[in-house]
Order: structure tokens, then sequence, then C-alpha cells
């Protein structure tokens, strides 16, 4: 009798399980958070919805899950050993590692999948920014190390998210922005400035200087002649349409509808912007006028560290305004399709800030006061944790005057202790 094939096993639970994960995590990555539906990770998982809602039960619930899974892997994968190390090597290999994990284009576009979810699923984005937190123990042991005498008395878990961040550059790799390999040096050597005595130690200037930031030109939006709409209502449309965009993205947002709240329609629309992504332009470009129209300029009053204090609470007021992050976040969900665009965009949206303080440091560096290895880095660098970092990005901060006030005095002690 000839022996019959051995038939394969039945999947368990959990394979089905693990498959559907991964299903939804290449979703993500092939198509982005908005664009991955529950067809279409069940086609890929090779499996049905029905499936899909067995094992999980909801859409944020499977994301919830698939973020988690891939945060852990980023956060333990090739964790260097620096307890060997100085603490200035220490500080050099964290920040690489950072650099290597958190900055790879997976990972990046699974954090734009987080940040697009603040929008959809609050208490999710809300969650995943405190795994992202915590799914590293690199912090910790750079915090632990016996050479760091030199570091602040600020909370650990404070500090340790804030390397990170400096680390990551904020949110420009998110839009894009890809460093010189001078660049990239310095800001290292920055960030290593920080932690082994801050900008009162002298330090190795950059050998070439970055350069005020000189944002594009902003043109003015034209009325077309004889149209019987005013300035006002067009205004009025692309915030509308703005509000449109940062809630479903720019595909599923109906230009119909966005017409139909403003009360203007679709056909008129398209005669003025061209297309939906003429729309989309001119409401990012809206969105920046309407925030620099209500920022003030930076106040330099007192000595050094009352002057920063003063700037890191500025900074902290200006952008905790809800328009400014979902503007922010709207801009790098777009960026991987819009680059160009929404870098001039972040360029005229940053540049009066991070040029006022790059100014006033290189004259208190010329005085003597301060060592910087370059003032243009050294005043991004304070201003992004001034404004607390990537962590409006995926939550809401409540306004309490004092911890911004607490939270200014640390972040001038890291930056001029």
């Amino acid at each position: 009798m000839a022996a019959r094939s051995a038939q394969p096993l039945p999947e368990t639970p959990s394979g089905v399980r693990d498959r559907l994960l991964r299903a939804a995590q290449a979703q993500i990555l092939a198509a982005g958070f908005f664009e991955a539906n529950m067809e279409q990770i069940a086609r890929r998982a090779g499996t049905s919805k029905q499936t899909i809602y067995a094992n999980f039960q909801s859409k944020e619930d499977l994301f919830r899950e698939v973020l988690r899974m891939t945060m852990a892997e980023a956060g333990q994968a090739g964790e260097p050993d620096i307890a060997s190390l100085g603490f200035a090597e220490a500080v050099r290999a964290y920040v690489l590692w950072i650099e290597k994990s958190a900055l790879n284009p997976e990972n990046l576009e699974l954090y734009r999948a987080n940040i697009a979810a603040a929008a959809a699923f609050p208490a999710l984005a809300a969650e995943l920014h405190h795994l992202r937190q915590t799914a590293s123990h690199m912090g910790h042991r750079l915090l632990t190390h016996p050479g760091r005498a030199h570091l602040p008395a600020i909370p650990p878990e404070r500090l340790s998210s804030w390397l990170g961040v400096l680390a990551m550059a904020g949110p420009r790799a998110l839009l894009g922005f890809t460093p010189t390999p001078d660049e990239r040096r310095a800001r290292q050597q920055a960030i290593v400035q920080l932690c082994t005595g801050g900008w009162r130690m002298p330090v190795e200037p950059c050998p070439t200087a970055l350069p005020l930031i000189e944002p594009a030109a902003h043109v003015p939006r034209q009325i077309e002649p004889g149209s019987r709409l005013s300035p006002e209502r067009w205004t009025h449309l692309l915030r509308i349409a703005l509000r449109g965009f940062a809630q479903t993205g720019l595909r599923h947002t109906s230009v119909e509808e966005i017409g139909a709240v403003a009360q203007i329609s679709k056909m008129t629309i398209y005669k003025r912007f061209g297309n939906k992504q003429g729309l989309f332009a001119a409401a990012i470009d809206q969105a920046v006028d309407d925030l620099l129209a209500v920022r003030e300029p930076l106040t330099f009053d007192g000595n050094i560290r009352s002057a920063l204090e003063t700037v890191a609470r500025q900074q902290d007021h200006w952008v905790q305004r809800p328009e400014y992050s979902a503007l922010l976040c709207l801009m790098i969900t777009q960026a991987p399709a819009h680059e160009a665009m929404i870098q001039r965009a972040w360029s005229r949206l940053t540049a009066p800030t991070l040029n006022e303080l790059s100014t006033r440091l290189r004259q208190w560096q010329a005085e003597g006061a301060v060592h910087l290895v370059d003032p243009v880095i050294a005043a991004e660098q304070f201003l992004l944790l001034a404004a607390r970092g990537n962590r409006r990005l995926t939550a809401t901060l409540p306004w309490e005057e004092d911890e911004v006030r607490r939270h200014a005095r640390d972040v001038v002690s890291l930056f001029y202790h």
C-alpha cells in the first residue's frame, strides 16, 4: 500500500494572529496609515475580514498591536554595549544607535502611522507614544553610566526622552530632510557637548557653520478678475480644507464635501486651485500664515539664563496651539508624496524663531559667554526641546503654567549648566 503524503499541520491561533500582524505591518509600510484598510490586509494575509475581526476587536486594536510589535523589535535591535566606554563615547554610541534604529525607512514610516493615528485614534496615539519611550533600556543605561556627573539633575525619564529626540533631530527626518555628513557630525558633537558640560564648556566649532535659514518667499494668492468671492471666503475655505486633510489624509478628503461646508462649488474650487493637490498646497500655506500671524518675536531680557528660560516658555506657548500640532502632523504624514512643498512650508514656519535665537547665540559666542559647535544647530536643538520634542505629535498636553516654568528651567539646565 502506498504511503499517504504527510498532511500539513493546522495553523495555530497564535500563528494566524502573527500572520495578520505581519500582513498589516507590510500594508502600512506599503501604503501608509490612511490607505491601509481591512480588505487589503486580509488579501495580503490570504484570509478574510471575518478572520481579522475574530482575532482583533477593531482596526484600532489591530494597529495597536502592529505598532507595539514594531516598536518592541526596533527598540531592542542592536543596542550597543556602553558600559565599557567613556561617557562622551557612550553618548556618541547612543546617538549613532538612535540614528540607525529610529531613522531607518521602515521605522520612519511606522512612526508616521503612529502620528496619523493621533487624528483617528487619540487614545491609541498616546499609548503608542508611551511605548515608544519605554521600548529601549538604552536611555536608562546612559543615565546610570559612572561618567554622567556633568548631567544636570533632570528627571531621568525626561532626559532619556530628550536625548532620543535630539538624536532624531526632532521631526526633520520625518519631513524628508537629509543632513550632509558635516551637519550630521556637528549635531552629534553638539549632543555630546550638552551631556558633558553644556554651552559653557569650550568646544571645537564646526568648520563650516550653517547659515541662517532663508525661507522660500511667500507669494500671495491672487483673486481672479471678476471673482465674486472675497479673500475672506477663500481663507475660510482653506481652513476647512486643512481640517479635512488632517483628519482623513489627502486622498480620502472630498473636495465636494469641503466645498459644501464652505458653500463654494467644486467647480469654482478647481477653477481657482487646479486640482486637489493645489488646494492642499494652498491650505498648508494658509495654515503657516495663520501661525506666523500670532507668533511674537523672541524676548532676550536679563542675563543669559533668564533670557533662555523666557525663550523656552515663548516657544512652548507658541507650539502648544492645537493648530500648530495639527499642521505638523499633516505635513509629516504627507511629506513622502509632497516633500519639496512640505519642506518649504516648514522652513517658512520655523525660520523666524530659529534665526532670532541663532543670531543672539552668535552674539553671546562672540562675547565668550557661550561655546557652540554651531549657532544654528544649537538654536534648533534648544527650540526642539523647548517645544517638548515630538511629544505633541501623538499626545495632547494640558497647559499648566507651573509645569511650563519647570520645563523651561530643565531645558535651560541641560543647555546652560
